[in-house]
């Protein structure tokens, strides 16, 4: 599998370098250099938004959730906000909202349709690009597929602020090729000892396969915040000894009544029940997310297109060895 990610890499490179040829030259003006961008102020050509992967090491610890809500109070903060449901063969963001998509990213893929066509109006604020379910060929795209469906999205002409990732679990090529072209990793995890475990698995495949130092944990269903801690404690204390990367606190979201009615509903409970201890702690992890994105992108101010970003992860990977 890593050298299918090396084999990439290569591709990548020729494309970037026949991108920005034709950039210079003026052939293709869709395509222009990534621009700063913070939450105050626009770039003059294109924006470039904040990218956040929601990812997991194991299933069932409520990923969707936290991307769903996490969404929502972005969009209540004035921000145009893309939810990709990038779980291409299990589709979950349509179902956790009660939509009924007549269309999907496969068709995109399989090049019937537009990402115009296939995307969905969400909550007020929030356009969906929903995945197909129980579709085998999208759970194991090849290479070039991936590529060309993050290079669609570049090319988009959707002015979003806030692009979120809802990746599926595990560490399955698909799962790394989004992980890898986002800005910022959050990590989902619950108390239970399997999906901590898994949680460290998923984080050091990205280290040390391919480079990736900062992730961020957020940690569900949880009885007090002095348990999310522990957590948080247990997994910092294992990646710092045996790992090379920084582990944040994102956050916690605890057990909460309203959130289980609110998914009977097909609702985000922060949309439904917007006083509930669920949709509050929602609320404050977005609050965390925006200051880390007042401090800067790349932390240079600069932030890079989707593609770009798996280009220079995987020349790193590939440079070092």
């Amino acid at each position: 599998m890593i050298e299918d990610l090396d084999n990439q890499a290569s591709k990548l490179r020729e494309l970037a370098a026949k991108a920005e040829k034709e950039r210079r030259l003026g052939l293709n003006p869709d395509i222009v250099p990534a621009q700063p961008l913070t939450p105050s102020g626009r770039v003059s050509e294109r924006k470039v938004p904040y990218t956040i992967a929601v990812t997991s090491g194991k299933g069932g610890v409520g990923k969707t959730l936290v991307s769903v809500n996490m969404a929502i109070h972005f969009a209540a903060q004035g921000l145009k906000v893309l939810i990709i449901d990038a779980d291409l063969g299990l589709a979950n963001i349509d179902v956790v909202l009660g939509l009924s998509p007549e269309h999907t990213i496969e068709d995109v893929i399989a090049g019937r349709l537009s990402l115009d066509d296939v995307a969905l109006p969400g909550p007020p604020g929030i356009t969906i690009l929903p995945a197909a379910s129980g579709v085998a060929e999208l759970a194991d795209m090849n290479d070039e597929q991936r590529m060309s469906l993050l290079d669609h999205i570049d090319r988009w002409n959707a002015d979003f602020d806030v692009v979120i990732v809802d990746t599926g679990a595990g560490i399955s090529p698909n799962v790394r090729y989004f992980v890898l072209s986002v800005e910022k990793i959050l990590v989902v995890a619950t108390p239970d000892p399997a999906s901590v475990t898994d949680a460290y698995a998923l984080m050091k495949v990205m280290n040390l396969n391919h480079r990736l130092n900062n992730f961020d944990l957020v940690v569900n269903q949880v009885e007090s915040a002095r348990q999310a801690k522990e957590v948080y404690r247990t997994l910092h204390q294992v990646a710092d000894r045996f790992l090379n990367l920084g582990l944040g606190y994102a956050g916690h979201i605890p057990s909460d009544g309203q959130l289980v009615q609110a998914v009977r509903q097909q609702k985000p409970v922060s949309e439904l029940y917007p006083d509930a201890e669920a949709s509050k702690a929602f609320g404050a992890l977005t609050e965390t997310l925006m200051r880390a994105w007042r401090q800067g992108r790349d932390n240079d101010g600069r932030a890079t297109l989707f593609w770009r970003r798996i280009l220079d992860d995987n020349t790193s990977t590939t440079e070092g060895g």
